[in-house]
């Protein structure tokens, strides 16, 4: 297309619009336009001080508050692009949005970056094994219908009456420990182990976890020590990483940690 798109996600008041307005004041030479995502019906409103697009105080081209809903929003996201390129064939965008499973594939985003607090515990973040068992069956139930409704791997006709669905034992550890280590448990580890807001961690290309929200609690060290152990395992089965910061998001236009900093460049460098 020409633009250079970055999707900024993560869980409600975790610091992304902090994140996105220090991009702006120290990253992006040229304005990006900007879009901000809102689910239909949410309780989220508009900022009462929202400055006007083109202002040098602003920091960005163009601003757009978008509310949509899950059936519209693979139509209403990409004309809203297309309008962006009409006016600005190589610009920047950046979206921001809370943590919807639907807008990871609702475009294919140049650049990923998640926003996180700091996780007080391990199940702020991760599931318990038996929530994580449940998940898994889910996952298997849902693969299997897919594959019959759309492929006829099992060989049924259309007309034909259904049988139940077999009744499946629980995993044990041993089972759960053996599937997700395998390349295909490793796919499915953003459903089955990570709690549903943090599923868009594992695809992004930075994650930030910010310090200046949350708290700190006992497990805090072993939550941050997992998010990287799963991490380093994705890289090892697909050759993807994403490189995890843990550092304050100063509110206004503070300045971000340097590595931080050097990370999120190619980002902000415009579309060709």
């Amino acid at each position: 297309m020409g633009l250079s798109v970055t999707f900024v996600s993560g869980p409600r008041r975790s610091g992304k619009s902090a994140l996105i307005q220090a991009m702006t004041y120290e990253l992006w030479r040229a304005q990006p336009h900007y879009i901000r995502l809102v689910k239909a019906g949410s309780d989220k409103q508009p900022p009462k001080s929202a400055c006007k697009p083109a202002q040098d105080t602003c920091g960005v081209a163009s601003a757009r508050w978008m509310e949509y809903d899950e059936d519209a929003i693979f139509a209403i996201l990409p004309e809203a692009l297309s309008a962006i390129h009409k006016r600005d064939r190589y610009g920047s965008v950046v979206i921001e949005a809370d943590a919807d499973p639907t807008l990871r594939c609702a475009y294919p985003y140049d650049h990923r970056v998640f926003v996180m607090p700091l996780p007080p515990g391990l199940r702020d973040v991760f599931r318990d094994t038996a929530h994580a068992a449940h998940e898994l069956r889910k996952v298997l139930d849902d693969t299997a219908a897919f594959a019959s409704e759309i492929f006829g791997l099992f060989g049924r006709e259309r007309d034909e009456a259904r049988e139940p669905a077999e009744e499946r034992s629980d995993f044990t550890p041993t089972q759960m420990r053996g599937f997700l280590y395998s390349p295909l448990g490793d796919e499915l580890a953003t459903r089955i182990q990570l709690q549903q807001p943090y599923h868009g961690l594992v695809e992004s290309d930075v994650i930030v976890v910010n310090e200046s929200v949350g708290q700190r609690g006992p497990q805090t060290e072993e939550c941050l020590r997992r998010i990287g152990q799963l991490l380093a395992r994705l890289h090892g089965a697909g050759g993807r990483r994403g490189e995890m910061f843990i550092c304050p998001i100063a509110e206004g236009d503070g300045a971000l940690d340097h590595q931080l900093l050097k990370a999120l460049k190619p980002m902000c460098q415009g579309g060709k």
